[in-house]
Parts: structure tokens; sequence; C-alpha cells
């Protein structure tokens, strides 16, 4: 165990007074950016903590430049943080801090096996990705090594631990509401502007009659899913999930 006497602390790790954002960077290219920088600013701005204007861009091609010296499709995760302070709840840092992180992409998009789970934890709003959050699924997880879940809550589901779930049933997709439990993930906001994708209440029983399943997030875009529980199983080459995939394979940042 690696011990470490401090006498200040980045509040990210005191208190999770922090954010981030996932993203692929494909030859240089990011889908959506400013939308990322949106979300991330958002829930920034519920800590108090408020980014200079024109710091989007300053982050963006550090990001770039980072991603670039690693390979030409790269996951990149850009967390801020209230900054390091000493002791106390209150106090604040002069400045917050920025970490870049960056690994080529590697996933080979199998399509996904699912476990269903309970959420065994009350709802809440999910603006942005507060790391709290996913302390809390960590929690739920309960230290298992596998994250292909399928969170539900009181018969509704809600979405996998790393993605938003999207259900093909009677011609249409469907994906559960923004609200309590659910992120508005970038991708997943894409395909309901373009009118692909309908938000409603989905009920576990779904998943007895849909046609499709698929996940959608900013590092595997559109990933389609096989099986749930290892016994419903689901059309990984539906016309419904090529026609996701068709969506945006004309867009920057994308590769499918």
């Amino acid at each position: 165990m690696k011990i470490v006497i401090v006498d200040s602390l980045d509040r990210g790790i005191a208190y999770g007074e922090a954010c981030f954002e996932t993203f692929r960077v494909i030859n240089g290219k990011v889908f959506d950016w400013p939308a990322h920088w949106n979300r991330l600013a958002l829930g920034l701005a519920a800590y108090g903590l408020l980014l200079p204007v024109g710091q989007d861009e300053e982050l963006l091609f550090a990001c770039l430049r980072e991603a670039d010296r690693a390979g030409p499709d790269t996951l990149v995760r850009l967390t801020i943080s209230g900054g390091e302070a000493s002791w106390g709840l209150a106090t604040k840092a002069a400045e917050p801090a920025m970490f870049i992180q960056v690994m080529p992409y590697t996933d080979d998009q199998q399509p996904g096996s699912l476990r269903l789970k309970s959420w065994p934890f009350p709802l809440k709003e999910k603006k942005s990705k507060f790391t709290s959050d996913y302390a809390e699924t960590l929690r739920a997880l309960q230290g298992g090594p596998d994250i292909n879940v399928l969170f539900e809550k009181g018969g509704l589901l809600i979405a996998a631990a790393t993605a938003n779930l999207l259900v093909y049933r009677s011609g249409q997709w469907w994906t559960p509401k923004e609200g309590a439990g659910v992120l508005p993930g970038i991708i997943r906001g894409f395909l309901i502007q373009a009118g692909l994708v309908e938000e409603t209440d989905c009920p576990v029983e779904w998943l007895e009659d849909c046609e499709a399943i698929a996940l959608c997030n900013s590092g595997q875009f559109i990933r389609a899913v096989c099986s749930i529980d290892a016994v419903s199983e689901y059309d990984t080459e539906h016309p419904a999930i090529l026609g996701l995939k068709a969506s945006l394979k004309s867009c920057d940042g994308v590769q499918l």
C-alpha cells in the first residue's frame, strides 16, 4: 500500500468536486466537441467553478496534441477538479486543476452481452459526468470486474454502466427519458435530434419482445447488444442498428 503524507489535496479526491468528459479523437477530429464542453461546463457550474471564456479552445488543443502523440484513433478523458487546496470543505483552491488521459482505442466492437441488475440507490439527476456519480456506480457494481451491466429501478430500464440504452420495438428506437439516473449522452442527443430515437419510460418487460438493443456513448458510438443474462438474444445485424450507424458515418470524429 502506498502511503503519502500531504499538506493539501486535490478536491476531486477529497470531496469528489470534479467532472469529466470521455471522447474519441480520430485523425484529429472529435465528434461534437461543443456538446462535450457545454456538458462539462454545466457540471462545473454546479460547484461554482466557472472557466474563462476561450478555455475550451485551449483544452481542446491540448487534448488533440496528446491524442496525436498516442496515435490516429485514441480515447481521451478530460477531467477538471476544484484543484489542490488545504483542509476544509469551504476552502477553495487558487484555480481548478485539469487532467488529460489518453490511450490508443482498441475495442473490437464485438456485440455486448449484459447482465440485468437493480440500481440499489435512489435515482438522481445526471446533467453532467460528475466523478461522484461514477463512484456510486462502482458501489453498485460492488467491486466486480465486469462493467457490462444494464441497470433498472422499479421495473424501468435506466442505462448501462457506461452507456445510454436504445431499445428497438414496434418499428421505433426508444431510450429512457433524460432525468433521474439517465445521463444526457452526446450520441444519444444526436440521435434524438435526428429524429431516429424517442424518449419514453422503458419497462423491463420490453426486453422480452423487442427486436434489437444497442448501447451508445462517445467511445463506441453504437454497440449492438447480443444478449441479456445469457437468455434473451437479439439481432445484432438488425437493419435498425445499421440505420443508426449510417446516420453517424459521415460525421467528423466517428469511426464504426
